[in-house]
């Protein structure tokens, strides 16, 4: 029997659930914004966006642990997703642009400091002298100091930036049930995630090809900001993005294992559920992390060959007419 004790009464439970009131009648300009009716509701199949989890490969997401002393913003409790603010994008092009100046303008430099004398013989020991205090002092040093910093803070030998705040954009939690939804790191809203229901929006592009955005809308209040699901995958496939929502649920559903994917390998037997599973089906505990490269790249190609002939989806449940009287 499952240890449930890690799960909030609040969780999300597809087996289990409380009767939700009827969807309430939407406006035309809502309807607009949000498209057709919401993607169903489902108990989740196994299937997965191949396009999100084949970046970053099990290699990079044991050097991320490894950097950042094993914290994750995925794992048996929540999904966090977030952002660095503006100041702190700055300072990641900053940080970008002094390690292309060090590691391939300065060999460059170096390079030219020792041929340009038996090139052009005009040239003087002070003209040179002059064009290495320039470019030392007011190129290379200002750039190998910040990256430099950025190097060493990253490993944690010194702190980070004041200003490197991660901004956070909205949360699901798995052990709580909450959908949480973040604006200036301050919270906007939280409610239980079968109130909200996913919307797949399509619209043309100027050359009339069709784009898509996935969002999460809660059913009973209209709030101006949604929860933007389309970048979890890079895909724009309607199909992929029914996976997104497919894993989604499958994330949120204490009832069943949580999606077999690399950046999950390291909590599956933190969960209870997923823990009672991987034993009873006897499933590799470093499946993923045990792959090089090539043999990620060889069972993700056969992940997206099995999945093409199965449904985007599990079986639809009535959220409204099913489950228990609320």
């Amino acid at each position: 029997m499952t240890d449930t004790a890690q799960y909030a009464d609040t969780a999300w439970n597809s087996e289990r659930y409380s009767r939700q009131k009827p969807r309430p009648e939407q406006g035309t300009l809502i309807k607009l914004l949000q498209g057709d009716d919401p993607l169903p509701w489902s108990r989740a199949n196994e299937t997965v966006p191949v396009s999100m989890i084949q970046e970053p490969t099990p290699a990079e997401i044991r050097q991320r642990l490894k950097e950042n002393k094993g914290e994750t913003h995925w794992d048996e409790n929540q999904y966090s997703a977030g952002s660095l603010n503006k100041w702190g994008l700055i300072y990641f092009y900053l940080t970008v642009f002094g390690k292309g100046i060090c590691t391939m303008f300065l060999p460059f430099f170096i390079l030219m400091v020792i041929i340009l004398p038996f090139i052009h013989e005009s040239i003087t020991h002070l003209d040179l002298v002059d064009s290495i205090y320039i470019y030392i002092f007011y190129v290379f040093l200002p750039s190998g100091l910040i990256w430099g910093y950025a190097e060493a803070s990253e490993h944690g030998y010194l702190p980070m930036p004041w200003f490197m705040k991660a901004v956070k954009h909205f949360t699901f939690s798995r052990a709580t049930g909450m959908v949480t939804r973040y604006k200036n790191n301050k919270e906007l809203y939280s409610h239980p995630f079968p109130e909200f229901d996913c919307y797949l929006v399509s619209s043309p592009s100027h050359q009339g090809i069709l784009s898509y955005q996935l969002h999460l809308v809660h059913r009973y209040h209209r709030y101006f900001d949604s929860i933007p699901l389309h970048g979890f995958s890079t895909s724009q496939q309607p199909e992929e993005f029914k996976r997104v929502w497919n894993l989604i649920q499958r994330y949120m559903d204490t009832s069943q294992p949580m999606p077999d994917v690399p950046e999950l390998e390291l909590a599956r037997p933190r969960d209870p559920t997923t823990a009672a599973y991987d034993a009873k089906t006897n499933r590799q505990p470093d499946y993923w992390f045990s792959m090089d490269d090539d043999e990620f790249k060889e069972a993700i190609a056969q992940l997206r060959a099995e999945q093409r002939f199965m449904p985007s989806m599990g079986p639809e449940i009535d959220l409204f007419n099913g489950g228990t009287q609320a």
